[in-house]
């Protein structure tokens, strides 16, 4: 009791103090607040992303990796996991694995990704999720397990499109090709018959799956961009400008590239982008390339051929014939002996001739035909090297594909 009475008067005797001092230091204009000011709490205003609040689209939708490319959605893959993030808020993990599992992978989380994709193990669309990650991630059982799931779903086209995507990546084009073909007899999509035709370069029957394909309303904006290449196949530049005018914000690779071509300026790709190479050949401004990571085929081709340069011309016929499964070439009157004519991507040449090389002796096989041309028609004949429109099976799954099959940071 005695010392709390001690405690208190050295505890009045400071506030006097305190008192005093407060005085002082207010006669000098220094004013001291009775009160400790709390700081005022900053609200954090969080805006509204337009392109999300624009994807009015129900969860429930996207079940797959295939269903965002049919469902046309185009933002970021930051964006596309933030998106799915809100639409996941207070849903059930187990009913929503899937997407869950999405999310992670667009975050780039793989092993996160995979946890949710392994929750239903008998679920379809789980394993084709898982399928894909096992592709972007070079897992070594990926074959394997592509060849199993279609054992297991022969009659799901996604089994198929997935060992597609597998070929894709290995740049294997002309088996790509077969299993898209396969997935779509039981996927029926207007859209993926326009990509199988473009890349056979029949333009009238891509042409003929349009309406449909409108109606079916499926990914109108790669529909847009089919719509532009079909225009500069058939030459009709008016037409291809009508599509390229409906590219109002230049952001993606596929937009880019076809920018490019419609105004003749440079657009620079991401390097994932192994079509924004040609466009920039198509243009008269290629850029440096080396001779084992680039698509210009035809152009090394030719090289090696005038060149003289046996070995590497037969070798590269026999990489032509793996991508492709033959290694075509168009054969027509030279022009010019001493200067090849530029090759358009977009050129048909119908009244050339057509002739598939066999192999294994390809530059001794194309020397004979060149000669016994010239001997029957008393004039040159120069080469090219005819290739199906490979993009097309490329833009069909569109630029966050590539992002994930040629980008080795993704």
């Amino acid at each position: 009791m005695e010392n709390d009475e001690k405690y208190n008067e050295k505890l009045q005797k400071v506030y006097k103090i305190k008192e005093e001092l407060e005085k002082e230091l207010e006669k000098k204009g220094i004013k001291i607040p009775n009160k400790i000011q709390e700081k005022e709490k900053v609200r954090v205003v969080y805006k509204p992303d337009q392109e999300i609040e624009a994807l009015n689209l129900s969860i429930n939708k996207i079940n797959n990796w295939f269903d965002i490319i049919i469902e046309d959605i185009d933002i970021s893959n930051e964006k596309l996991a933030y998106f799915l993030e809100l639409r996941l808020n207070n849903k059930p993990t187990l009913g929503y694995s899937n997407q869950f599992g999405l999310m992670h992978l667009f975050r780039g989380d793989f092993q996160k990704a995979e946890k949710f994709f392994l929750l239903k193990e008998n679920d379809p669309d789980s394993q084709m999720n898982l399928s894909f990650l096992k592709i972007i991630r070079n897992d070594e059982d990926a074959i394997n397990y592509l060849k199993n799931l279609m054992d297991k779903y022969p009659q799901n086209g996604l089994s198929y499109l997935s060992m597609s995507l597998f070929f894709l990546k290995k740049k294997e084009y002309y088996n790509a090709y077969n299993f898209i073909k396969i997935a779509n007899k039981y996927l029926n999509y207007s859209i993926i018959d326009i990509a199988l035709s473009l890349y056979e370069k029949d333009i009238q029957k891509a042409l003929s799956y349009i309406s449909k394909a409108y109606l079916e309303g499926k990914a109108k904006n790669k529909l847009n961009f089919f719509n532009y290449y079909i225009s500069l196949f058939n030459s009709d530049l008016e037409r291809a400008s009508s599509f390229s005018s409906m590219i109002k914000e230049v952001k993606t690779p596929c937009q880019k590239c076809i920018k490019a071509l419609s105004t003749n300026q440079i657009y620079t790709t991401e390097d994932y982008c192994l079509f924004g190479e040609q466009v920039l050949f198509q243009l008269g401004k290629p850029k440096t390339f080396a001779l084992d990571n680039t698509e210009l085929y035809d152009t090394i081709l030719y090289a090696y051929f005038y060149n003289k340069n046996i070995k590497s011309f037969n070798n590269f016929c026999i990489l032509i014939s793996a991508l492709f499964n033959k290694v075509s070439v168009l054969l027509f009157p030279a022009v010019n002996e001493l200067q090849r004519n530029k090759q358009d991507i977009f050129s048909t040449n119908k009244n050339a001739i057509k002739f598939d090389l066999p192999g294994p002796l390809y530059y001794e096989n194309l020397t004979k035909l060149l000669n016994d041309l010239e001997k029957q028609y008393q004039r040159k004949f120069d080469f090219s090297l005819d290739l199906p429109f490979f993009e097309a099976l490329r833009l069909l799954f569109g630029w966050r594909m590539c992002q994930y099959l040629y980008n080795v940071d993704s």
